[in-house]
Order: structure tokens, then C-alpha cells, then sequence
């Protein structure tokens, strides 16, 4: 069995109703709306009628000193205080000069003086003589003269140290030596020879030098040597021993 067809009508929206302006809106936008066009048509008429404001006033101070100074300013008063230095103003009137300084007394210095002189000291008084027993008693022997108390001792050590042998011109030598110098004279070379020996004499006592001349740089040199060493080592040990005393040698090759 079949439905019968049902006719459904189509959808009928309602229409809308018009939506007018609120009355008191409106009311308020007359109002603004006059109250505008009445303040320009009034800043016109201002601006036609006063075209312009003319110059800026001008501040001037008030007439008359603007301080003024007391009559009795009160304070120290310095003489000369309101001259002008740096101004080349001189003052009238002609220069005159300064009084001059009065002249010293020099006649209480004097009295001064002699009042804090001292007095001069009593003469000494003269001692007694001792007694005659005094008299027997041996004199010690009068002390020698400052010089020859100072040279004494030098002399005595001089009385012990062994001849010195001054050096000699060497023909040769042994085939190792010892050198203790090497000077530019032979009068240098005997005078360094004595003081060595008055150095270390214990040591080079009894050495004989020898001197061997010899040319450097055309330039004539004395060499102080002790020769006849019998080896390199024998030659070595006695220069240390020199060295160990403050004394400068070498071997020489």
C-alpha cells in the first residue's frame, strides 16, 4: 500500500521589521552638531576682528641702582683697599723716600760679652816632691820616637825573611816553568819578584827566578817564571799552593 504524497510548504521566513533611529539620539546629534557649527562661525568672526596681537612686550628692570652701598659699612677698614694696582694710577704728589732704619747698639752687645766671659782659671798648684827613697828606684828606659816604634816591627820581619834573589836574564829554561807576571821592564820585574817573595816567603824563599823576554804586538814583555820543573804535575802543585796563598800564576805551554 502506498503513502500518498504529502505536500510539505516551503519555509517562510518572516520579514524583518525595519529598525528606525532612537528619537533622543537623534535629539543629542542636532544639538552637538549646532553647538560646533555655532563655535566656528564664532572663531571666525573673533579672527576678522583682531587681525593681529602687535610686537612682544618687553621686561624692562625698574629705574634706579639695582644695590647701593651703606653709608657706614662697618668691618675692618684697610688702608688702600679701593686703589686700583694694576690700573698704573700713581698717587700725586712727589716720591719720597722711606725713613731709614736707626743704627744698631753694639755697645750692649759688648757689656754682654764681657759679662758671660769667664773668669781665667786659678794657677795650678805646684805638687811636692816625692820623697828621696823614690830616688833609688831604677828609671825604665825612655820610650823611642813614634817613627822608629812603627818601623821596629817591619825591621825585625825584614831581619827574618830569607835573601831575596833578584831576578836574572834566563839563557833557558827546564821544560816546565811556573809564570808569575809578565811586565814591561826588567826593574818591574825585579820589584815584583820582592814583593812576592816578601809575601810568601816560605814558599818562594829560595827560588831562584828567571826572566824571559818576549815580544807581542811589537811590544816587549818580561816574564817572570820558575823554571826546572821536572813535569807538568810537579809544576801545577807548586802553583797551586801559590793560589791557595792569594798569589796569580799558570803554566805556561
Amino acid at each position: 500500500m502506498e503513502d500518498p504524497e504529502i505536500d510539505i510548504p516551503p519555509y517562510a521566513s518572516p520579514r524583518l521589521r525595519a529598525r528606525g533611529v532612537d528619537p533622543e539620539t537623534k535629539r543629542m546629534a542636532i544639538i552637538a552638531g549646532g553647538l560646533g557649527v555655532g563655535i566656528i562661525a564664532l572663531a571666525l568672526i573673533w579672527s576678522g576682528i583682531h587681525t593681529g596681537l602687535g610686537p612682544p612686550p618687553v621686561i624692562k628692570p625698574p629705574p634706579g641702582p639695582m644695590r647701593t652701598a651703606p653709608v657706614n659699612p662697618g668691618g675692618l677698614q684697610v688702608p688702600g683697599a679701593h686703589e686700583q694696582i694694576m690700573s698704573g694710577e700713581v698717587a700725586s704728589g712727589p716720591p719720597e723716600l722711606a725713613p731709614a732704619s736707626p743704627a744698631p747698639d753694639f755697645s750692649k752687645l759688648d757689656q754682654e760679652a764681657a759679662a758671660a766671659k769667664p773668669a781665667p782659671p786659678a794657677p795650678p798648684t805646684p805638687k811636692q816632691a816625692p820623697p828621696a827613697v823614690a830616688s833609688a828606684l831604677p828609671l825604665p828606659p825612655p820610650a823611642p820616637p813614634p817613627d822608629q816604634a812603627a818601623t821596629a816591627p817591619a825591621q825585625a820581619a825584614q831581619s827574618i825573611l830569607p835573601p831575596i834573589t833578584p831576578p836574572t836574564q834566563a839563557t833557558g829554561s827546564g821544560p816546565y816553568a811556573v809564570q808569575l807576571g809578565a811586565l814591561d821592564s826588567m826593574a818591574k820585574a825585579n820589584q815584583a819578584w820582592q814583593t812576592l817573595v816578601a809575601r810568601v816567603p816560605d814558599i818562594l824563599g829560595n827560588q831562584k827566578p828567571v826572566v824571559v823576554p818576549g815580544t807581542v804586538h811589537g811590544k816587549v814583555f818580561y816574564r817572570l817564571r820558575l823554571a826546572g820543573f821536572a813535569n807538568a804535575a810537579a809544576a801545577g802543585g807548586f802553583c797551586d799552593r801559590l793560589k791557595s796563598r792569594g798569589v796569580t800564576c799558570y803554566i805556561p805551554k
